[in-house]
Parts: structure tokens; sequence; C-alpha cells
């Protein structure tokens, strides 16, 4: 196949660190897809532009399994009504707005950054739950070195030492507590862990803790807390699932400072 404004030596082994807010926005507004979409531009065309022909829109169409043309414009246009893609009518070419313009528009601050490349553009999802997962984790261990110590549902957090290494220490990371703090709902939250775990990009561990009493009692319990709570029956008994406990399995990258 014929692509006329894609190098071959663009097809190596380009990697690119995006800012964390545009995963967490992208979930937060359910444009996953054009987020995709968007990397794989920003991998194949590192000069920033292209005139999108027919040829090139094939072939990007071919490496995203995009299953029509229509599909492909519908992107360009959701990414041009975001300001990510402008086109110069004068030139023809399209031209994909850079992170830290998108940043400075958005007044997304934080420097934080996850390295994208082929190898992985097209696991947003994993990737967004390693994202937002291990930005939490973090946030959490930032906390616990705050106050020294946090408690949690019965579970208290202790930072140890200034050496301590919290990026090998797992955190409580609810689901509520991201639909609380991103407005992502608990279902989303949910499967955004699940895929980061299951691509090993986060260690995640289930909690559970015994209860002595019989699924009648252990109801009324749950009336009477205002935590959320999930009964299971495990092993012969009824027991409350605890918050999970996770850990990331990469390291951020980060991004220049930008002017508040």
């Amino acid at each position: 196949m014929k692509t006329t404004s894609v190098k071959k030596s663009d097809l190596s082994n380009p990697q690119i660190n995006v800012p964390i807010q545009f995963f967490i926005d992208a979930v937060q507004n359910n444009y996953q897809r054009q987020l995709r979409f968007y990397l794989l531009l920003k991998l194949l065309y590192p000069s920033g532009k292209s005139k999108l022909d027919n040829q090139e829109l094939l072939f990007i169409g071919y490496l995203d399994k995009i299953a029509s043309r229509k599909t492909t414009l519908k992107y360009i246009e959701r990414l041009m009504s975001l300001g990510w893609i402008k086109k110069n009518q004068k030139t023809g070419y399209y031209i994909f707005v850079s992170f830290d313009k998108i940043r400075e528009n958005n007044e997304w601050l934080n420097r934080l950054a996850f390295t994208i490349g082929f190898h992985n553009f097209n696991k947003l999802k994993a990737v967004s739950g390693a994202v937002i997962y291990g930005y939490l984790h973090k946030d959490f261990w930032r906390k616990v070195k705050k106050k020294k110590s946090v408690q949690i549902k019965g579970c208290t957090y202790y930072f140890l030492s200034p050496k301590f290494d919290y990026t090998k220490a797992p955190a409580p990371v609810s689901v509520y507590g991201l639909n609380k703090i991103f407005n992502i709902s608990t279902a989303t939250a949910s499967r955004i862990k699940n895929a980061a775990a299951n691509e090993q990009l986060i260690s995640l561990k289930k909690n559970y803790t015994v209860q002595h009493l019989n699924a009648v009692a252990m109801h009324k319990y749950l009336e009477y807390n205002d935590s959320k709570h999930n009964l299971v029956y495990k092993n012969g008994k009824y027991v409350l699932q605890l918050i999970d406990t996770i850990f990331p399995l990469f390291y951020f990258s980060k991004r220049k400072s930008l002017k508040p």
C-alpha cells in the first residue's frame, strides 16, 4: 500500500509523552476513540502536519482498525471541535496542535505524562486506568507523607521515613473515589482498573474482611453504615469486600512546566 506522507523511518519506534489530563478528560467526556486516533496521528507525523489524503486516511484507518471512512472523518471533525486539529485552508495541511499548546488552552498544569508508542496506543482503556489509578496512588502517599498517617476503613497507613519508597507500597484506591474526584462512573472505573491490571500496568489486590454475622444481621449492619460496601459469599462465609489496593508497575514521565 502506498503511503505518500508517512515515511518508513517514522514507523521505526517513535514515542510521545502524553500529559495525563488527556486520558482523564477523554474518560470523563467519552472520547477515548478520538484520543486514540489523535495519538496515532502524533506518532505517524512527528512534523505535526499532514494533508490526510485518501491514501493516508486508508492507511491510518487500517492501523486504527476503523471500519469506515465516515467514522474517520467524524473523528477528525470531533478533534477539530476540540481545537486539537486545525486546517490551513491556503496550503491544505491539517495541523496537529502540540500537547503543550492544548495544555495551555485547557489550563492543564500537571506535568505528569505517560509514554505512548505503537505498542500501546490502541490500549487506551488499560492505559487510562493505569494513569488514573497511578495518579491517585501517588496522591494518596503524598497525603500520607504530609499527615504522617491516614486511616481508611480501619486500616492505618504510615509514612515511615524520608527514605520510604512509596512507589513499591500499595495504596487503597476505590472506584467510589474515582467517581467523587473525577466524576467517572463506578462501572467505568472498575473496567479501566481491570484493564490496567490485565495489561500488567498496575498490581491489583482484592481485600476482604471476615464478619462473624449471618446474612440478615450483615444487611442490617450495612443499612446503618454510610460507607459503600459489597457483601460477598467467600469460602463458606459472608465477608465484606474492602477497597482494592494497587500500585503502579510503570513510571510517569514529565513535561515542561506551564505558567499558571
